[in-house]
């Protein structure tokens, strides 16, 4: 066990779609003190995205820092990793298909370097929280918003270290 969780949330296009915003955060496991943060949008995705993402994700996104292309959020969120893959578990909530298809991506996009770069294990909070809970709600923070890359990121760790401290 590493002494800090990493944990991400996507949003993509579509369910099976590309991934056109991330966010991410690094937690001391034992303090639950806050390291560092990540949350990027790429503009090229927003006109790609189906309807139900334009409905219930895309409100929730008007303030986040913006890159142009897919690519350049990839390569910005790996460049995050990697700074805190040594000392930290990696997360994500409920990972396939949005999270490991964008992990997928950032391999693709430059195999020979990253094909052994990527999380090994990949952890899932769900397999420590209740997959039907509203997040949000149950982790006791305010102003979250669901479907807020960051935001989800949050109530997931949140969620995770409640269960932690049982």
């Amino acid at each position: 066990m590493k002494p800090n969780i990493f944990i991400f949330d996507c949003e993509a296009t579509s369910l099976h779609g590309s991934t056109f915003a991330v966010g991410a955060l690094v937690i001391d496991r034992q303090s639950g003190k806050d390291l560092n943060r990540f949350i990027l949008l790429a503009e090229e995705g927003l006109p790609l995205c189906d309807d139900w993402v334009r409905q219930n994700v895309l409100p929730h996104l008007t303030d986040l820092p913006t890159c142009h292309t897919m690519k350049e959020l990839r390569d910005r969120f790996f460049d995050f990793y990697l700074r805190h893959k040594e000392t930290a578990d990696i997360y994500a909530d409920v990972a396939f298909p949005v999270e490991t298809n964008f992990l997928s991506a950032i391999a693709a996009d430059d195999l020979p370097a990253r094909a052994f770069q990527m999380p090994y294990p990949l952890f899932d909070v769900v397999n420590h929280v209740p997959l039907n809970i509203d997040r949000v709600e149950a982790s006791g923070l305010s102003g979250l918003r669901k479907h807020h890359p960051l935001d989800d990121a949050l109530a997931s760790a949140a969620c995770l270290l409640q269960h932690f401290r049982r």
